[in-house]
């Protein structure tokens, strides 16, 4: 065979190789278990999916495909459950709770991260474009509207109710770069694991994020993963959290589940690929 045919050959198949075991890097221990457990299954079942993984050295990593690098983190599809997957860093994000911004910082987190006079993004504005403040019957009197981007469309868009609290839900943001090429959509369920102490949560994506920008959970999810849940001085920059996203999992905007629900749906997912176990957090 002709020499630079064979040398290009071999440059082919160093660069697969070589991706494979770069990506063993990105993944924690628990993501690695569950995509073997999962080929493990799929291999069982079908043997055209032993036979597509035969040449591969490492089964575990060779069955992703790289979707996205966002702030160093590495994004991955999983190719037969068509689940996504990385290890990320957690902000706190206060978005939906009543609680969130107010007037001169008064809210749990600060105001600025709703935005300023002119343009705000995180808060229900009035006609001329001031944020409104809740009143008398509202949650939190005095304070700020916030906004997720998943709503409960049974209630009026002034109404805090509307939105996904994050004191009392868990939830985790995407930003657009990944939902909007792997049919990730909002209330999509996910499983969310601390590497460092075993903790985990079933968690729904209800807030949108800003691009360039990936790891954020709310401040219920922070509290069951062992995190420093509060806005302004908690979160963790450290990329030791685990993030499962199943794309097509939830009941679609308008509609905010229940704990209970989030649960269901998302052990279902897990077990459906393979059965590993994983904590729900109540």
């Amino acid at each position: 065979m002709n020499k630079k045919i064979l040398l290009f050959i071999g440059m082919i198949v160093l660069i697969f190789f070589g991706s494979c075991k770069k990506s063993q890097v990105d993944l924690s221990l628990k993501q690695q278990q569950f995509i073997s457990k999962h080929n493990s299954a799929e291999n069982k079942a079908s043997s055209v999916a032993s036979v597509s993984y035969s040449n591969c050295p490492t089964p575990v990593n060779c069955s992703l495909t790289l979707k996205a690098t966002i702030e160093t983190f590495n994004v991955y599809k999983h190719n037969t459950s068509g689940y996504i997957i990385y290890k990320a860093k957690m902000a706190i994000d206060a978005d939906g709770s009543p609680q969130a911004y107010g007037p001169n910082n008064s809210g749990l987190d600060w105001t600025a991260n709703a935005g300023y006079p002119g343009n705000w993004w995180g808060v229900v504005t009035d006609a001329n474009g001031n944020p409104i403040i809740q009143g008398a019957g509202d949650p939190f009197p005095g304070l700020y509207v916030s906004t997720t981007s998943l709503v409960n469309s049974a209630y009026a868009t002034t109404n805090p109710l509307r939105y996904v609290d994050s004191g009392n839900i868990p939830f985790f943001v995407l930003p657009s770069a990944i939902t909007s090429t792997n049919g990730i959509a909002l209330g999509d369920v996910g499983f969310v694991y601390k590497t460092t102490n075993g903790k985990g949560c079933y968690a729904i994506f209800a807030d949108g994020g800003p691009a360039g920008k990936l790891g954020e959970g709310s401040m219920y999810l922070a509290n069951k993963l062992g995190i420093n849940s509060n806005p302004k001085t908690g979160g963790t920059s450290s990329g030791i959290i685990d993030y499962f996203v199943f794309p097509g999992s939830g009941y679609g905007q308008g509609t905010i589940p229940t704990i209970q629900q989030i649960n269901a749906i998302g052990s279902a997912k897990m077990k459906k690929v393979g059965g590993l176990e994983l904590a729900t957090c109540l």
